[in-house]
């Protein structure tokens, strides 16, 4: 057998006219050099083969022609690849073209159904395939561009705006070096800033094929994903979250849901109250029999009403993890009264005790904010709740949030412009559709709270979620769906109950996705 790293494997090159002849004669030198066959690839539009003329780099040169015979929209099987490049140039501007409408007028959302948007959405999809993009190469994920957003990248000038408009985190290249020659690896994702670095190129993706190869060695092999788990998931140590409750009444399942999840993938949850208080379910999330007024049918299914009894019961195993949570009261500091005597040194001590706050969270990897009616009466005006979260959102770290927890992220504020964290953000949340008149979340509870019907909300949770994302963002309801899931890093918010487990997912793929997951349900 050969000792040659690739061999074996076999390489997709994309490519039309405009192609440069230099980097395509590196890819089929190197690679071979490597072991692995490169297989040039295009839209045949229902022929044979098809002729691409080069680019001309330089006046008095003569083009060349390259003939291609494999249609990767027919021909090949994708998952035989360990790789697929997007070849340098304008190549990737012609094969964007998509079939024109007849009698219709052309959408924006067409342009995710050209065929090679598509190939390429359904290869970064797939982790076990590294993608390359040199040059102007990631115009052809700019259509999808949940799969480029949060990656990190370079490329040509040229395309910068809209690589950054996409999400994508751009990797400049480091001072004094060529930007030509500049070359990105993040994880499956390979980019370079030009043609002019087709050898790095070619050995970072080597490189990463290898890596796959030897992770996949240790995990067995990559797990096909499944209709709730979008990504594979490797975690890459034991992660650790923050779960926050309210003490006026948590709605059961949106505990247990996103829960249950992180247990199953050795996450250790810590739970914390505003005031220390023992966190009690919601009487009627408990209750199978219960009717949602705005749905006019039950929402907790016999399983969960069980499981969340469990939770809801001191003496059972789960019960007893939320015996003694976390006092924020004791653990955040309060921010002192502006008409305070000592307003300045009561700020600064403030500041001092916040810092300190800030840095033990360190050992947190996320924060995740459950729902019901209780968060309107105990988190939703917080501020110590607000610096919590803002501590999570200055360090990066997602930030998870159902239902009326949402309604925490929309408050959340520096102090200094006001400007909520949601500004610019897509999320979800509880929309008017499903917003309830007569009061059935606060109950009286082993004695500790009042028993009374609040009635409607307070507010209606939508328009201060339309109001907090700004122009720039967007609130996504989702009403008629069964659920309404919104990833928009580092937030992932859940609309209601349905939600949750979701939720919990997704909250997983954003720590240890592979790729992380950064941007999804919108």
């Amino acid at each position: 057998m050969s000792k040659k790293p690739l061999y074996g494997k076999k390489i997709a090159v994309l490519v039309e006219s405009q192609y440069i002849p230099a980097e395509i004669n590196i890819y089929q030198e190197r690679f071979d050099s490597y072991g692995a066959t490169v297989d040039l690839m295009s839209l045949l539009w229902n022929n044979p083969e098809q002729r691409f003329v080069s680019e001309v780099e330089k006046e008095g040169d003569k083009p060349e022609v390259l003939t291609v015979s494999i249609d990767f929209e027919k021909d090949i099987k994708l998952e035989d690849y360990a790789a697929v490049i997007m070849a340098a140039n304008y190549t990737s501007v012609r094969l964007r073209w998509f079939t024109l409408p007849t009698g219709k007028a052309i959408e924006a959302s067409m342009t995710r159904n050209a065929p090679a948007v598509q190939f390429f959405a359904q290869a970064m999809r797939n982790p076990c395939i590294i993608k390359g993009a040199p040059c102007h190469a990631l115009w052809l994920l700019t259509p999808t561009p949940e799969l480029l957003a949060g990656r990190k990248v370079t490329c040509n000038p040229v395309v910068l705006a809209d690589v950054v408009n996409a999400g994508a985190v751009y990797v400049p290249a480091p001072v004094g070096s060529r930007w030509d020659m500049h070359v990105v690896v993040d994880q499956d994702l390979v980019t370079s800033s030009s043609y002019q670095a087709s050898e790095g190129l070619v050995d970072s993706i080597k490189d990463a094929i290898l890596a796959r190869e030897m992770k996949h060695k240790e995990t067995s092999a990559c797990e096909a994903a499944g209709p709730e788990r979008s990504l594979t998931v490797h975690p890459a140590r034991a992660r650790r979250i923050l779960c926050v409750l309210s003490e006026w009444g948590y709605w059961g399942e949106e505990l247990v849901g996103p829960v249950e999840e992180f247990k199953k993938e050795g996450y250790q949850v810590d739970f914390c109250t505003p005031t220390g208080k023992r966190p009690n379910a919601i009487a009627v999330s408990m209750d199978p029999g219960f009717v949602d007024p705005p749905l006019m049918r039950p929402v907790t299914s016999p399983e969960m009403a069980e499981k969340v009894k469990s939770w809801d019961d001191p003496s059972t195993e789960q019960g007893k993890q939320l015996e003694m949570p976390i006092r924020l009261a004791d653990w955040f500091p309060e921010r002192p009264y502006f008409a305070s005597p000592c307003f300045v040194r009561g700020l600064e001590a403030y500041n001092r005790a916040l810092s300190r706050a800030a840095r033990s969270l360190e050992k947190y990897d996320a924060l995740l904010l459950v729902g019901g009616s209780g968060p309107l009466v105990d988190m939703v005006n917080n501020q110590r709740l607000h610096d919590l979260i803002l501590s999570f959102y200055r360090a990066g770290k997602p930030i998870g949030a159902e239902c009326y927890g949402v309604a925490c992220l929309a408050f959340a504020r520096d102090i200094q412009d006001r400007k909520s964290i949601l500004w610019g953000k897509r999320v979800t949340g509880h929309c008017l559709e499903y917003d309830y008149k007569d009061g059935t979340g606060f109950m009286k509870a082993r004695g500790q709270f009042l028993d009374f019907n609040m009635g409607p909300p307070p507010y209606p949770l939508e328009y201060i979620l339309r109001d907090a994302t700004g122009p720039d963002g967007a609130y996504i309801g989702n009403f008629g769906h069964e659920y309404s899931v919104i990833v928009d890093y580092p937030f992932i918010t859940g609309r209601s109950t349905p939600d949750s487990k979701l939720t919990g997912l997704k909250m997983i793929e954003a720590l240890d996705g592979d790729p992380p997951l950064r941007r999804w349900g919108w």
